[in-house]
């Protein structure tokens, strides 16, 4: 195969021609036809509303303002009397009003030659007749109003990276240009910008709310995979990518929330995909950063001595932290780091979490910026840290969408036209999927099998047994001490209990095949079988006994035996056995946290390691624990908020279902 041209180098909307990229514009369609709708609608008779539109870097902001511009263009109703003018992504020499203006006016002589010819050389002209850049200001202003007017046309400017520009306002300018926004119906500002104007909040300066915002998050779950086929689509790349979206959901899920849905991101996610059909998301994530990496060497070389150190404390941190701790690490004065904070505010490196006290926290901006640092320049811990998680959001993801397709099709065998052939086939394959939890599995199969019973079907007779039916089974034979019996039902089991087989190996007296089984039950995590048995007990509805093996494992130190087990292994080692631990972990701790265990698992597990290898998990628990540590929750990054969420509403589900 050829290699393809970057996408992320093509698919750039500087680099677009207008049918590029109005084909390519698959997301933002809700905020487009929203702020679209208020334009089309707008006479401009008398003074509009202004727009400001905020979202991180890469987040589509620069597209949607292009996108808006060309939909001007070519709506006949609008085109004949409406002007859209594009102001470049970067405006380094509008410094003063004046020069925006004159960047006004060429762009309108640029745009509608036929009407305004001449413009820009009228006022270059005129500059020599005014002795200060306030009264050449207001004359320039005059002339392109004027000319807006006798040619019955009005201009709506389309702005990006507006906080930089504005920045550099004198208070007088940026006075006057409100005053004019305020009371001209010639001229309407639709502006972006990748953040918060601090200074636009503030109730002394001239744009203190005077934008109407439009904040643009990160894209879900649909919106990604829309602009992933939209992509494939448009590098004949569909079949690869409907492929990977529909069998490798947890990789693309979970990169999304990690990088937190910042299009620029998914797009290069894409070139990953092309490249590789086959992989995991933590090798798509090494793949990534590869490419960021000299744009984020950049951003750190800009900053002073004091900001790398200040960034790289609250980086290697990861979540946030206040200045006491930033002092810790760096041994700078408190109000150095103040200080310090306050310019990498600004320049949108840091942002400020408020707390209930006044010693607040910080965060990098970026979270993707800040998984870089961890994984470019932490030590081997810290890129452990990053790993762990991958796992956990890669497993959680697909999970939940395994579960999705089985409830989706227990819901489809209530009807009763329902073909029994794709009915039989399409249980087998969900319910031995590998995400696929016991109970869903078990109300799968066994819906499944009164369906085909009820419909006299042949494939009744064929429906496999679930793990939950065959486990209650084995221990049917156990307490008749039938032993082979229990045996074969092991065998037959899709996730199967090596510490239970390896234990009835040794009642049969075979032990060399006992040891086979348990070798595997230590490759699998099941070396520690308190969390299993937990599990089983759980599936079977036997809650006491499932406490009960829970706690023992907690009494045991089980997690953190396994935790150090898994630090002493090489990575291939590590990825091999992690699965199989984190599904019975997990299950352990919800159970628990739905039974008010909070202490406990604090204790036993030790909160550093539970916030090191289970960041999702440490803080569902912080939610529970905010009396006790009330500021903890707030310290979790945006790209945790939605697993965490998550993870909240399956522990409510299990404490309405256990108690």
């Amino acid at each position: 195969m050829s290699k393809l041209p970057l996408v992320a180098s093509i698919y750039n909307p500087q680099n677009q021609n207008r049918e590029q990229l109005i084909e390519s514009f698959v997301v933002r369609i809700k905020t487009f036809k929203k702020i679209f709708k208020e334009i089309a609608e707008a006479k401009m008779k008398h003074p509009e509303q202004h727009y400001l539109i905020v979202g991180k870097r890469g987040m589509g902001k620069t597209t949607l303002l292009l996108r808006l511009a060309y939909e001007i263009e070519k709506t006949p109703k609008l085109n004949s009397w409406l002007i859209p003018l594009v102001f470049n992504e970067e405006e380094y020499s509008i410094w003063k009003l004046y020069k925006f203006w004159i960047r006004a006016a060429d762009l309108l002589e640029d745009k509608e030659e036929n009407h305004f010819y001449g413009l820009s050389q009228q006022i270059e002209d005129m500059w020599e007749q005014y002795d200060t850049d306030e009264k050449y200001e207001k004359a320039i202003f005059e002339v392109i109003s004027n000319a807006l007017k006798n040619q019955k046309k009005k201009i709506i400017l389309f702005i990006d990276n507006v906080g930089d520009m504005f920045y550099k306002f004198s208070d007088h300018d940026a006075h006057r240009l409100r005053k004019i926004l305020q009371t001209s119906a010639d001229i309407r500002i639709i502006a972006a910008s990748s953040k918060m104007i601090e200074s636009f909040f503030k109730y002394d300066h001239p744009f203190y709310e005077f934008f109407k915002q439009e904040q643009l998050k990160g894209l879900n779950q649909k919106e990604t995979e829309k602009l992933l086929m939209q992509l494939g689509e448009t590098y004949q790349q569909k079949e690869k990518i409907t492929d990977i979206i529909q069998n490798q959901k947890g990789r693309v899920e979970s990169l999304r929330r990690l990088t937190g849905g910042v299009i620029r991101t998914i797009v290069l996610l894409f070139e990953i995909f092309i490249d590789s059909k086959n992989g995991s998301a933590f090798n798509d994530l090494e793949a990534i950063l590869d490419r960021v990496t000299p744009l984020y060497k950049h951003r750190m070389d800009d900053l002073s001595k004091q900001q790398q150190e200040i960034v790289e404390a609250i980086a290697l941190a990861w979540d946030a932290v206040s200045v006491k701790e930033i002092k810790q690490k760096t041994r700078m004065e408190s109000k150095v780091i103040s200080a310090q904070l306050g310019q990498l505010i600004k320049n949108d490196i840091v942002n400020r979490i408020p707390t209930s006290t006044k010693n607040h926290f910080y965060q990098i901006s970026e979270r993707f910026f800040n998984i870089w640092y961890l994984m470019r320049h932490g030590k081997r811990g810290d890129k452990r840290r990053v790993l762990w998680l991958i796992r956990f959001l890669e497993e959680w993801c697909d999970e939940q969408e395994i579960v999705d397709r089985a409830k989706l099709h227990i819901s489809n065998l209530d009807n009763k036209d329902y073909n029994e052939m794709s009915a039989f086939y399409l249980t087998e394959a969900i319910a031995f999927t590998n995400h696929i939890p016991l109970a869903i599995q078990h109300e799968l199969l066994l819906k499944t099998k009164k369906f085909l019973s009820e419909k006299g079907s042949d494939f009744y007779q064929k429906v496999s047994k679930s793990d939950i039916e065959l486990l209650d089974s084995v221990f049917k034979c156990l307490l008749k001490n039938n032993f082979e019996k229990a045996l074969d039902y092991s065998n037959k089991m899709k996730n199967k209990k090596y510490h239970l087989i390896g234990g009835l190996y040794l009642r049969l007296g075979q032990n060399e095949l006992a040891l086979e089984a348990f070798h595997k039950g230590v490759h699998f995590k099941e070396k520690y079988c308190h969390n299993y048995l937990g599990d089983a007990f759980l599936k079977l509805k036997k809650y006491d006994e499932a406490e009960k093996q829970y706690l023992l494992a907690l009494e045991n130190n089980v997690h953190s035996e396994m935790i150090a087990l898994l630090d002493m292994l090489d990575r291939d080692e590590r990825d091999s056995v992690l699965n199989s631990f984190q599904n019975a972990f997990i299950e352990g701790i919800f159970f628990l946290i739905s039974k008010n265990k909070y202490e406990l698992i604090l204790e036993k597990i030790g909160k550093e390691k539970l916030s090191n290898y289970f960041k999702p998990l440490y803080y569902a628990l912080m939610y529970y624990l905010q009396d006790k540590y009330p500021n903890e929750y707030l310290r979790m990054g945006d790209e945790l908020k939605e697993t965490v969420e998550e993870i909240i509403a399956e522990v409510e589900r299990m404490r309405e279902e256990y108690n």
